[in-house]
């Protein structure tokens, strides 16, 4: 048995992953509030809860796939004996029970969709990874964490662009993140099929389309479209660079792609408050990019 060290745990959760998460909850909650300092600390503690729940997330997947990794990803902390499963299992049960009493500190509405979130996480990796519905739970789990930032203020839905702005937002980032794990599904292997891969600048094409229609529409500011030219840019690189379907091929698209959830939150941010604090969220990159090259992402 190896003795394990922080850094064991760190890799173990993905450290550069957690980057991606309060860009997130910050989207929520500038949908339905001013961004003003009043509720710092509710949406510092939903910040905190996304992230607890996520690292849950990330052990249980390592937790299900002890047997895999053994053979496939032999180096992995808890496959390679570096961190024990009872540890592992102490630390999905502690970090459970404290995001739950974390959410039950801002409000109830809070509450349920933490509970709903970590039943999320708890179905895909338990039982739905494997499946079809795999990528669309991931989705999902995306879309609550969202509504975590939301739920700060969830009552101060009172206007009909407001809930559509939402809708937009969720869906968007719904449909991202599921082909997030759509791809990370053949990150070991390839696709099977290189048609397949023509699906995926297709999808994000479609997003970037809807986002500068969205804009045009007078729902977003137009400074969302400065952000989503960097978003743009960074997706029209990944996929130009992109020349083997092979594992290698496949981790650096879903690792671009994990990276650009940032820029995309970004441009939701620039859009609803404006360029100021989409700008402000983009620092959330450079520790993610020094991290990456260090830690695993995918």
């Amino acid at each position: 048995m190896q003795i394990s060290n922080f850094k064991d745990y760190l890799i173990l959760v993905r450290l550069p992953n957690l980057f991606t998460l309060p860009s997130n909850v910050l989207v929520g909650y500038a949908i339905v509030s001013s961004m003003t300092m009043t509720s710092y600390v509710q949406v510092l503690l939903a910040v905190t809860i996304s992230i607890l729940l996520y690292c849950v997330g990330l052990i249980l997947n390592d937790l299900c796939d002890y047997s895999i990794d053994k053979k496939e990803r032999p180096d992995r902390p808890l496959a390679s004996g570096k961190v024990s499963r009872r540890a592992a299992i102490g630390l999905v049960i502690t970090f459970s029970i404290l995001a739950l009493s974390l959410s039950l500190i801002i409000n109830i509405t809070t509450f349920v969709i933490s509970s709903i979130l970590l039943i999320t996480i708890i179905g895909y990796d338990k039982f739905l990874k494997q499946t079809r519905a795999g990528p669309f739970t991931l989705g999902a789990a995306r879309v609550m964490n969202v509504l975590l930032g939301a739920s700060v203020n969830f009552s101060n839905i009172g206007s009909y662009p407001q809930f559509i702005i939402l809708t937009f937002v969720l869906s968007i980032t719904f449909v991202y993140v599921s082909l997030i794990g759509f791809i990370s599904r053949y990150e070991v292997q390839g696709l099977p099929n290189y048609s397949k891969l023509l699906v995926i600048p297709a999808t994000v094409a479609a997003i970037i389309f809807l986002i500068v229609l969205f804009s045009y529409a007078g729902l977003f500011k137009y400074e969302s479209l400065i952000t989503l030219a960097f978003f743009s840019f960074i997706m029209g690189i990944t996929f130009y660079k992109f020349q083997k379907n092979d594992s290698v091929g496949i981790q650096g698209i879903v690792k671009k792609m994990i990276m650009s959830i940032i820029v995309l939150d970004s441009s939701f941010l620039s859009g609803i408050v404006g360029i100021e604090i989409g700008l402000i969220v983009l620092v959330f990159l450079a520790p993610l990019l020094i991290l990456a090259r260090k830690m695993y992402m995918t």
